[in-house]
């Protein structure tokens, strides 16, 4: 009884998990990432790796990961740029319904960190309320599979996932503004009095007189009283 009690408190609180992060979207959309790399392109700079698929930007689950397996060709460059301590470099181009031109990331691994974890990466696309995409990180995934051989090369396992970026309370600065001119206004016709002590008025006038008469008195010491003869 305790265990199923326990195995619901614990679904509760991803389903409530969830939730939050779905609530702090105010767009909801379709998303696409396409996954270019920087190795056996030919003349081109960047080539196809894969394509990233995904219905709901607001659900931020059921993404389709579609990639090209790497070749023996694919796999000596990476071995090259190893020796070396290379980067590997992946390109993402955003798309979705709310931007079709598509934005564009780039991200770098270590050629050897991603020949050692067996072609296994993690990609992140990191979303604002809005469903703007603001960044798209790719890293190396700690993974003991052996490599997975095809008929025609190495498979890549990936892993996606969305980040929801929560936005910082912005300062209300036009209603600062406002303020100040309305105090400004109100000073220039009189209607606002000054609350404040003789002091807090007018320290900057009494504050260089102080100074000057201890400055004075240093400088100009009274003579000792001489004694009675």
């Amino acid at each position: 009884m305790q265990f199923q009690l326990a195995q619901s408190s614990i679904i509760c609180l991803y389903l409530l998990g969830l939730f939050k992060y779905a609530s702090c979207i105010d767009y909801d959309g379709w998303l696409n990432i396409k996954i270019e790399h920087s190795i056996n392109c030919k003349s081109e700079k960047y080539c196809s790796r894969g394509n990233i698929s995904l219905k709901s930007i607001r659900a931020g689950a059921g993404a389709i990961i579609d990639q090209e397996p790497l070749s023996k060709d694919h796999i000596k460059e990476l071995k090259d740029l190893a020796e070396i301590d290379g980067f590997y470099t992946v390109r993402t181009v955003v798309t979705s319904g709310e931007n079709s031109k598509g934005t564009e990331f780039l991200s770098s691994v270590k050629a050897g960190s991603f020949l050692a974890n067996d072609f296994s990466d993690v990609i992140n696309a990191w979303v604002l309320p809005n469903g703007a995409v603001i960044a798209v990180s790719f890293q190396v995934n700690n993974s003991s599979q052996l490599l997975q051989k095809q008929s025609n090369g190495h498979k890549i396992n990936s892993s996606f996932y969305l980040r929801y970026v929560e936005q910082a309370p912005v300062p209300d600065t036009a209603s600062y503004i406002q303020k100040l001119e309305r105090e400004k206004e109100a000073r220039e016709k009189g209607e606002l009095k000054d609350n404040r002590s003789f002091l807090a008025k007018y320290w900057m006038y009494i504050v260089p007189i102080a100074i000057f008469v201890m400055i004075s008195g240093a400088a100009n010491p009274e003579p000792a009283a001489q004694g009675a003869r």
